[in-house]
């Protein structure tokens, strides 16, 4: 399940040190302008477990930026010391799963994106220290909304790449397209209405979600679906950390956008969820073009294999993680595979497919635990129980029997 939410949402501003009112400090978060005019750009990006990251170059650096519509720019303290940046103001801001922090809003002078200049960029100083699963994507930070507004991006992922220009005529894969309306805010989330089970709800376009569709707690609760699962243990990991809280799945019969109709499909939720979310699994099924200066979102259909249906898609029924002294299972979903294996939240994990991660960086066990869900048909877990290391077999079932 992929269920890091990057989004950024500014909750509550804090002048601590610093004079500037709210309404200053909105100005400097959306800030951003594309220098060029007459400009088309084709930028390659990298899929990684959903997320997509491009090259964002910084003064006489390049960095991996996770490209996220529903968040705002951020960089690391060790980007603003190389560049000499101002550290504008402080402010206090929560992240999708409520959990809140205080950081610096600095501004960058000038960032380059496929040769394509863009300035007075306002971003969020965030160094996700809480968030370790993030730094295996990025590390530079979020590419978000306030420069998105700009331009028209059209994402391809079949051919892993964003392309970005200031004339739609320029773009191809428009001719099947379904035309969108977009509702930004303030602070220019984009929103947009879809259908789940013939009922319209209201989603915002958040490629820092890698995943389909998430949903609030209430419209979660409201879905009219076969049945649900419970996901006990950590729920969504933000840029400020992790909540420990339950996640469900339903199932979706029919999820319609436009005139679009997918079937058989899932949905998540939890107690924290602040928006539902239409998340970066979209470009599955769509050549995915924006157009937020004209309040457009572009979907071009993407004909794929329907061998599989999506109901059908087997889980082992955990997750692990790992701290500084132990891998540990970090989530069980109830009912599942694991835990009819005895499998328990916090069991201590020694080996994973006899291969020791302990002493190993974090992204090094995080990709290549992520790599066995997605292809491995069995996983061989070294774990600590009653007193013994024991070895556990859990085999890949089906979601909902």
């Amino acid at each position: 399940m992929r269920k890091i939410i990057l989004t950024i949402l500014l909750l509550l501003s804090i002048s601590l040190n610093y004079a500037q009112s709210a309404k200053e400090q909105l100005e400097i978060v959306n800030s951003a302008e594309i220098i060029s005019s007459e400009y088309y750009k084709e930028i390659p990006f990298e899929n990684k477990f959903g997320y997509f990251t491009i090259p964002v170059t910084i003064g006489e650096k390049t960095y991996d930026y996770i490209f996220d519509t529903g968040g705002y720019n951020t960089l690391t303290s060790q980007i603003i010391d190389d560049n000499r940046l101002p550290k504008l103001m402080e402010v206090e801001v929560g992240s999708a799963n409520q959990l809140k922090t205080k950081i610096k809003l600095t501004k960058i002078p000038l960032l380059e994106i496929g040769n394509l200049e863009i300035k007075d960029v306002g971003a969020f100083n965030f160094d996700f220290d809480e968030s370790p699963p993030i730094k295996c994507y990025t590390n530079g930070g979020l590419f978000g909304k306030s420069i998105i507004k700009n331009g028209i991006w059209q994402i391809n992922a079949q051919d892993q790449k964003i392309i970005i220009t200031d004339d739609i005529d320029k773009l191809s894969n428009l001719g099947d397209a379904v035309k969108i309306k977009v509702k930004l805010d303030k602070v220019y989330n984009p929103f947009i209405k879809a259908k789940l089970n013939g009922k319209t709800h209201t989603f915002l376009l958040d490629f820092g979600f890698g995943g389909f569709i998430s949903l609030t707690q209430k419209d979660g609760e409201n879905l009219k679906t076969d049945g649900s699962i419970e996901i006990i243990g950590e729920g969504a990991t933000s840029a400020n950390g992790i909540l420990n809280e339950s996640t469900f799945i339903k199932h979706v019969k029919e999820f319609s956008i436009g005139k679009e109709n997918l079937s058989n499909k899932f949905t998540y939720y939890a107690k924290s969820n602040n928006y539902n979310l239409i998340g970066s699994e979209i470009t599955k099924y769509f050549i995915v073009t924006l157009n937020f200066e004209k309040k457009e979102l572009y979907l071009t259909p993407i004909k794929i294999s329907q061998e599989q249906p999506e109901k059908e898609i087997n889980t082992f029924g955990f997750s692990l993680n790992k701290n500084d002294k132990n891998i540990y299972v970090s989530k069980i979903y109830k009912g599942g595979s694991a835990e009819k294996t005895g499998l328990k939240l916090k069991d201590v994990i020694f080996s994973i497919n006899g291969e020791k991660f302990t002493d190993k960086p974090y992204c090094d066990f995080y990709d290549f635990f992520r790599a066995l869900l997605d292809k491995n048909d069995d996983i061989v877990l070294g774990i600590r129980q009653n007193n013994s290391i024991e070895e556990i077999r859990i085999e890949k079932k089906k979601l909902f029997e």
